[in-house]
C-alpha cells in the first residue's frame, strides 16, 4: 500500500511525496519522524539565524518605519523575532504543536500569527519562517525511502 508524506506550514506544502510499501512495511515509524522532527528542528535554527537566507534566498527586510522602531523598542531583535515566540515554537523541543504517533507526526507552531509571515499580506511581504531546500525534501524522503526498506533510519 502507498502512503502520501505530505509537510505543509499554513497552507504553503513543502514536501508531498507518495512512498510506495510504506504501510505494508512499517507497523511503528515513530524512529523515522524522531529523525524527522530533529531535522526540522535544526533546519528552522538555520532559517531563523540566517534571516531566511538558508531556504529562502533571504527574508526582505523590513521597512525603515518599522525598522526605526523595531530597534528602539526590542534593540537586537532580528527579522520574524521581535518576542521570540514564534522562533521558539519551531526551534525547540517540544515544538508550539508536536505530535508523534506510530503512523503520523504532525510538528509546527502554534503561533498564530505564523500565517501572515508564511503567506504574506497585503502591507506585508511573505517571509516563510518555513521553507525546505530542496536538498532537505530530497534528504528526507531518502530517510523514509531507507526507513521503509530496512527499518533503521541511517542516522
Amino acid at each position: 500500500m502507498a502512503v502520501r508524506i505530505t509537510f505543509s506550514f499554513y497552507g504553503d506544502t513543502q514536501l508531498d511525496r507518495t512512498l510506495a510499501r510504506f504501510a505494508d512495511n512499517v507497523q511503528d515509524a515513530r524512529p523515522v519522524w524522531e529523525v524527522l522532527a530533529e531535522r526540522f528542528r535544526r533546519a528552522e535554527t538555520r532559517q531563523f539565524r540566517s534571516e531566511g537566507r538558508y531556504a529562502s534566498g533571504g527574508w526582505d527586510p523590513l521597512s525603515p518605519r518599522y525598522a526605526a522602531w523595531k530597534a528602539r523598542n526590542y534593540p537586537g531583535a532580528t527579522i520574524l523575532v521581535r518576542t521570540g515566540a514564534l522562533r521558539d515554537s519551531l526551534t525547540k523541543r517540544p515544538f508550539g504543536i508536536e505530535v508523534i504517533e506510530p503512523s503520523f507526526m504532525v510538528v509546527g507552531s502554534d503561533v498564530e500569527y505564523g500565517v501572515y509571515h508564511q503567506q504574506g499580506t497585503e502591507r506585508m511581504p511573505r517571509r516563510r519562517p518555513v521553507e525546505f531546500t530542496e536538498w532537505e525534501r530530497r534528504e528526507w524522503v531518502r530517510i523514509l525511502q531507507r526507513f521503509i526498506v530496512t527499518g533503521t533510519t541511517g542516522v
